[in-house]
Parts: structure tokens; sequence; C-alpha cells
């Protein structure tokens, strides 16, 4: 049976051992309601690291709305048996004490810079200083040789990064790509609270992500931008956040698409009640 950790000085003595055995740790951190793309994490993991500990835990310091915290799918029972089935070495399953054991719950205070203020970051203040908080503490416990992030929050892998350089970690951040429905929306937990009217709306999101590549070059960015912006806001379910073309390196704005080489194409809107992000990586040339 798949090894389960809610302590975390238990954990540190599993991962000591594992060290003395000069072993590599690769880490999955997640919030749990596990689906394919999590799991392509864990896979990711196993082939470049010796064991491989996923985390679930729900961290309330990156939700901007209580209600979205307390709406945020849990099924550990579900998630145990997920993992049963991959080549996960074990599962770190803390409660807040464990990871926040002050009360006020003190969030580590970093510069952040342009990052932090743009994007995820103007729609969600306070969202990242949560992100960074909560991995800092996670990596803190699990001294990971690599950890494993997926591309859908590329901001925030882009956020993490910054974390890792500032207190000089040797934890390697790899970015794994999205993974999707055979319709195209990005798999996410989020996706289980969308209602069969909006879940049919969507595989828009990628649609419209899709189709601004396709026009690169063959018009400005300003009307890429306007003409995704009009195909996402034309369903009454919608509440469009952002549509931005930016430089992949910095998540800059950009004015020649050729200047660059790399581009990030990103979504975020409200379908209904639920929040849904999406992006792809393009080279423009």
């Amino acid at each position: 049976m798949l090894p389960i950790y809610k302590n975390k000085i238990l954990l540190t003595d599993y991962i000591s051992s594992v060290r003395q055995a000069e072993k590599t740790v690769g880490f999955v951190p997640t919030m749990g309601a596990l689906h394919d793309g999590h799991i392509s994490l864990i896979e990711k993991s196993s082939e470049e690291s010796d064991i491989t500990v996923c985390s679930i835990f729900v961290n309330p310091t990156q939700f901007n709305e209580t209600s979205d915290f307390e709406k945020y799918p849990r099924m550990i029972e579900k998630d145990i048996q997920i993992l049963g089935n991959t080549n996960c070495s074990v599962i770190f399953a803390p409660d807040s004490k464990e990871i926040y054991t002050d009360e006020s719950i003190d969030l580590i205070d970093i510069k952040l810079g342009y990052l932090e203020h743009e994007l995820e970051g103007k729609f969600r203040p306070g969202h990242f200083k949560g992100v960074v908080s909560v991995v800092k503490r996670l990596f803190d416990i699990v001294q990971p040789d690599k950890a494993f992030f997926g591309q859908k929050d590329y901001q925030q892998f882009m956020i993490i990064k910054k974390m890792v350089e500032h207190f000089n970690l040797k934890t390697e951040l790899i970015c794994c790509p999205v993974i999707r429905e055979k319709d195209g929306l990005a798999m996410s937990s989020r996706n289980l609270r969308l209602t069969p009217k909006e879940r049919d709306f969507a595989p828009t999101i990628y649609q419209s992500l899709i189709g601004a590549k396709e026009l690169l070059g063959k018009s400005t960015i300003k009307e890429i931008k306007s003409w995704a912006e009009s195909l996402l806001s034309k369903n009454d379910l919608v509440e469009l956040e952002y549509f931005e073309i930016r430089n992949a390196e910095d998540l800059k704005p950009v004015k020649d698409v050729n200047e660059v080489n790399e581009l990030a194409i990103l979504a975020a809107l409200k379908v209904g009640k639920v929040r849904l992000i999406d992006n792809i990586l393009v080279k423009p040339h």
C-alpha cells in the first residue's frame, strides 16, 4: 500500500532515509481532485527521479474568495486510490497546521516584480504571495531535487522560479505540457464544478487560443485580441478577464511578434461561477 504521511516530521525522516540511500527525490505538489494532468506530472517525475512525492493540500492562502476555497473539490479517498495506480512513491497529505504553524499564517514576503501585478496578479491580488508561501514551505519539507508543474499555470511557474532564485534553492523546476480533454479543454480540478451548459462552452477557450495562433502574422496583435475577446464574450455565461499575447520569456507585452523567440497566448475568464485559465506557447517564426 502507498505510504501516506500527514505529519511533516515523519515525512522528513522518510526523505532522509532516501537521501542516505543516495536516491533522488521528485515532487509534484497538488491541491487534489486529481486528473490526467496531475498523473502526467507524476509519470514525468518517476522517469527523472528515484522516488516521487505527491502532496495533496488545498492551500487557503492562494484563494481570493473564501467561497472559492470552500467549494474547491476535495476527494482525498479517490485521490489516494488514483495515486495507488501510478508510479507515485509516497503521499504527503497535511492539514493547515502542518504547513502554517502560526495562527496568523504569515506569508513569505519577497519581491516578485512585474509578474506579481500582471494578468493573474491583477485579477487575483495577493494570490501569488499565497502560492509562494505554500510552495516554499513544501520545498523546505520535501527538499526535492526536481519539482514538476503544469504549463496551464504558466505565470505561477514563472513566479515559483523567481522564488527559487530568491532563496537560492537547489530544486530544479520542470514545466510540463498542458493535458487536454478530447475537445481541447485544459484539464482542471475546477472543471468538476461546471454545469453541462457551461462545460459545452468551455472548449471555446482553447479554440480562441488556436485561432489567435493562426492569425499571427496576418493581423495585428490588437486585431487578434479583439477577435478573441469577441469570440469568448458572445456567450452570456462568460465574464472575460483577459486575453493576452505576451513574450513567453517574461510575460511582458509584445508590439512586434517577430521580435521575440516565443509567445505565450493566455486567457482567463469566468464561465458561470467557475474561473478557468489556459494558454499555449507559440514560436512566431
